[in-house]
């Protein structure tokens, strides 16, 4: 979170603790703003990006088929153990095996659904390589509900394109016997679990080689094809883009400006509204208790709020930075020009030599602003809220 988004509770403690010196200021600045321009361009391209349902919490859609898909994966992991089940070695004996059954969906729809209730066992696992190409992976999801539906008990289905690396897939069914040290056998055209185990059971390991009909993938790698997609975006029309949208919909705190000198007074104590304690118990504060935060950490800045757009407030803001002293100075404007966008920004920070902020509602009200330039600062257990119309001297 940017600091010029956090709350004056949080900005008050957070920027405490950021106080170097002047020469650290220095060296840092450059490489800090030229973070903070990367840092924003990517913030705004995902920020203007429409996310997929799959990807949206409380998506109805995405909700039901992980229901679906972690149903399998919970009634795996309750049923019988290996040991149980016909046709698998004994796991008290020999060391735990499972079959990795790579499938496609260019099987057909029936030649799925026949896959996937005699594959429901606990030593099986079903896996697709990827989805069809441009297709929501929530459609994907959505056709592999379909098919589950009404089996009892369910297999386990993912969605994992490293086994068909592994093992050079290129045609489907495949089905892969493996141990603890690796792949003990395979065999394409048969979804079988059982007859693959009575195979090896009978000395029989390695690639047995095709015993029924396959097919292509039909699914594309899901690692390359995010990847192509990736390469193929324009990375600096995205910038760009995300640029111009930053200046169009920017919310400015615009206050009217100052026509002469005044000084008003913010009493920052708080009542607690209820018990405030420490993780270990320890009570902090009481309910109804008041308090005064300067009581327990100095405020050490002086906050710099001016209009930009108005070179004047510019020059005022300079010289309120200029004598704050031991203070640190920490500027926030009320507004930008949009049509200067990024650069006239920059332009701004050049001439005061430091970061600008923008100005936000809970500082705004906080410290009861009403015209800029103002400064504030802390005074005993007081803040000083002070005007200076432009160019006054200091």
């Amino acid at each position: 979170m940017r600091y010029s988004e956090l709350p004056y509770p949080v900005l008050f403690l957070v920027l405490l603790q950021i106080a170097p010196t002047a020469a650290a200021q220095s060296s840092e600045r450059a490489d800090l703003r030229a973070l903070r321009d990367q840092a924003g361009a990517i913030q705004e391209a995902v920020s203007g990006t429409t996310l997929p349902d799959w990807l949206r919490a409380g998506s109805g859609a995405s909700a039901r088929a992980g229901e679906t898909l972690g149903a399998a994966e919970l009634e795996r992991m309750h049923r019988q153990t290996i040991a149980q089940v016909p046709g698998v070695p004994d796991a008290t004996s020999t060391p735990p095996q499972t079959i990795t059954l790579l499938v496609s969906r260019a099987l057909g729809a029936a030649a799925l659904r026949d896959i996937f209730a005699s594959a429901a066992r606990p030593d099986v696992r079903i896996v697709f390589r990827g989805v069809a190409e441009g297709e929501p992976l929530v459609d994907f999801m959505r056709g592999i509900h379909a098919e589950l539906e009404g089996l009892d008990p369910m297999p386990a289905v993912e969605l994992d394109p490293t086994p068909f690396r592994e093992a050079g897939a290129e045609a489907v069914p495949l089905m892969i016997l493996s141990g603890p040290d690796g792949e003990i056998a395979r065999v394409a055209g048969l979804s079988d679990p059982a007859w693959l185990h009575a195979q090896v059971a009978a000395g029989r390991t390695g690639d047995l080689g095709v015993r029924g009909p396959v097919e292509g993938i039909s699914e594309p790698d899901m690692l390359e094809e995010i990847a192509r997609r990736v390469a193929a975006l324009d990375l600096a029309a995205l910038r760009k883009q995300a640029l111009a949208r930053y200046w169009t919909r920017a919310v400015f705190e615009h206050l009217p400006a100052a026509r002469e000198p005044r000084t008003r007074v913010i009493d920052p104590v708080i009542e607690a509204k209820a018990d405030i304690t420490l993780p270990d118990g320890t009570l902090l504060v009481r309910a109804g208790e008041r308090l005064n935060p300067l009581d327990r950490l100095a405020f050490g800045l002086r906050l710099v709020v001016f209009d930009p757009t108005e070179p004047a407030q510019i020059r005022t803001a300079r010289a309120l930075g200029d004598s704050a002293g031991a203070l640190r100075p920490v500027y926030l404007a009320t507004r930008l020009d949009r049509e200067a966008g990024w650069e006239g920004f920059r332009g701004i920070e050049d001439a005061l030599e430091e970061t600008v902020y923008l100005l936000t509602p809970d500082v705004r009200e906080r410290f009861a602003l009403e015209r800029v330039p103002a400064s504030v600062e802390s005074a005993g257990r007081v803040f000083l809220v002070r005007e200076h119309p432009p160019e006054e001297p200091r």
